[in-house]
C-alpha cells in the first residue's frame, strides 16, 4: 500500500485529505480537516489526466511508436488517451485502426508480467473525419476526406463493425448529405458520434445531437461560430448539455474570452480540455515535421504553410494538457481546481470511463500530484504504480 496526502480534487473542489493506493485501486479517501487552515503549500493530489484528442506527442505518434507516444503522455500526467488518427481512404484507416487495436489488446495482455514499462493507456482510436466538411477541414488533408455512406463505414468498421478495430470516437459534419444515416449505425455499434470541421446551422447540430452524437470537436474550432440568427454548431456546443465539449486550452486556438464565455455556458462538467497534440509536442523543438508537412511553434500552438505559399494556418497544439491546466490557472482564466476537472473528470466521464477520472475507492489508481503555485508535476501514478 501506498499513501498520498494533500490537497485532493473531489467533487470539483480541493479539499485537505489522504488517499490510499492498494495494487492498482485507490482503496481509501479521507477527508482530514480542517477546512480553515491556510493549504496553499501543500501538493494538490487529482486524478490522471484524460485527453480526448492527441495526434502525437515526444516525437512519438500513433502510426509509428503508439508505445513511445504513451510514455511520454504518462510523463506529462496524461494517464488516458484516444490516439488521434487524421483522415485517410476508409479501407486504408480501417486497416491502420485494426494494426493499432491488435498492437493495444497485445500490450495490454502482457502488462502482468514484471518490467513492462508505465505508459498512458489508450483509450479507444479517435478518428478525426475522414467524414467531414472539407470547407471546415482546417489543418486536415482535403485529399483524404470522403463522403458518409454505408459503403464508407463498411470499409472503414469491417465486418467487426468497430468492436475488433478500436475505433472509440468519430468525429463528423453532420449537414453532410448521408451523415445522419452514418451517425445511427456508428451509434448502434457503440462509436462515440462528435461534431465537428463542419459548417453545420444550429438546427443540423441540434439534430445530431438528438440522434444520439455525444461530443464536438474542439469547440470554436473549425466550425459555424454563433450568429443572432442561427447559433451554428458553436452555439449548440454551448448550450445543449447532452454534448461533450472538447476545448484547446493553449490561449492561441481559443482566448481568454471565449474559454470564459465556455465555461460561463457549460461549466467545467461541460468541457473536456483537449490538447490536440502532433508529435512535436514536448519535444521542445520550435520546428517539426509531421504527416509529411513543416510545422512551427509559437506559443505552444504549431502553424503550417501550403505548399503553394500562402499565410501560415493553425494546425494542432504543441502542449500537454498540464501545459495547458498551467497556462489557464496562471492567467487566472480558470481556477485550479476547475482546469483539473475539464483535464481528468469530465473527459473520463465523456468517454464512459467508470473506473477512473475521480478520486473514489474503487477506482483505477491513476493520480497526479502537483506542486507549488507553479503546479509542477511531482509524480504520477498510472494503475497504483509509480513512474
Amino acid at each position: 500500500m501506498s499513501e498520498l496526502q494533500g490537497r485532493m480534487l473531489i467533487e470539483g473542489e480541493l479539499v485537505y485529505g489522504r488517499v490510499v493506493l492498494d495494487g492498482e485501486l485507490i482503496a481509501a479517501v479521507e477527508r482530514l480537516g480542517p477546512e480553515q487552515v491556510d493549504l496553499s503549500g501543500e501538493p494538490i493530489i487529482a486524478p490522471g489526466f484524460v485527453d480526448l484528442h492527441v495526434h502525437g506527442f515526444g516525437n512519438c505518434d500513433p502510426l509509428e511508436d503508439l508505445e513511445g507516444m504513451g510514455r511520454a503522455l504518462a510523463r506529462e500526467g496524461t494517464t488516458s488517451f484516444q490516439p488521434t488518427l487524421f483522415p485517410d481512404e476508409p479501407g486504408r484507416l480501417g486497416e491502420t485502426c485494426g494494426r493499432l487495436a491488435a498492437e493495444i489488446d497485445a500490450r495490454r495482455a502482457s502488462e502482468p508480467a514484471s518490467g513492462v514499462e508505465l505508459v498512458a493507456d489508450p483509450v479507444g482510436l479517435h478518428l478525426e473525419g475522414p467524414f467531414v466538411n472539407p470547407a471546415a477541414a482546417g489543418a486536415l488533408p482535403r485529399d483524404r476526406l470522403a463522403l458518409p455512406s454505408p459503403a464508407a463505414l463498411k470499409a472503414l468498421l469491417g465486418s467487426a463493425s468497430g468492436g475488433g478495430r478500436g475505433v472509440g470516437t468519430v468525429t463528423l459534419a453532420p449537414e453532410l448529405p448521408g451523415s445522419g444515416e452514418l451517425a445511427s449505425e456508428l451509434v448502434r455499434c457503440g462509436i462515440r458520434v462528435s461534431l465537428g470541421h463542419s459548417r453545420a446551422t444550429g438546427a443540423e447540430a441540434l439534430a445530431a445531437a438528438r440522434a444520439g452524437a455525444v461530443g464536438v470537436t474542439h469547440l470554436f474550432n473549425a466550425m459555424t461560430p454563433v450568429h443572432h440568427r442561427d447559433a451554428g454548431l458553436t452555439g449548440i456546443g454551448l448550450t445543449e448539455d447532452t454534448l461533450f465539449a472538447e476545448l484547446i486550452g493553449d490561449l492561441v486556438h481559443v482566448d481568454e474570452r471565449a474559454v470564459a464565455l465556455a465555461l460561463a455556458a457549460r461549466g467545467p462538467g461541460g468541457l473536456c480540455l483537449v490538447s490536440d497534440a502532433l508529435r512535436g509536442a514536448g519535444t521542445g523543438c520550435d520546428v517539426f515535421h509531421d504527416h509529411g508537412r513543416e510545422h512551427r511553434v509559437r506559443a505552444g500552438a504549431a502553424w503550417i504553410r501550403d505548399r503553394d505559399g500562402g499565410p501560415e494556418r493553425l494546425a494542432g497544439s504543441a502542449s500537454s494538457q498540464l501545459d495547458m491546466v498551467r497556462i489557464l490557472v496562471a492567467r487566472g482564466v480558470v481556477s485550479p481546481p476547475e482546469a483539473l476537472t475539464m483535464a481528468s473528470q469530465t473527459p473520463a466521464r465523456a468517454l464512459g470511463l467508470a473506473d477512473r477520472g475521480a478520486l473514489e475507492v474503487g477506482r483505477r489508481g491513476d493520480l497526479v500530484r502537483l506542486d507549488g503555485a507553479q503546479l509542477a508535476l511531482g509524480a504520477v501514478w498510472v494503475a497504483g504504480k509509480r513512474l
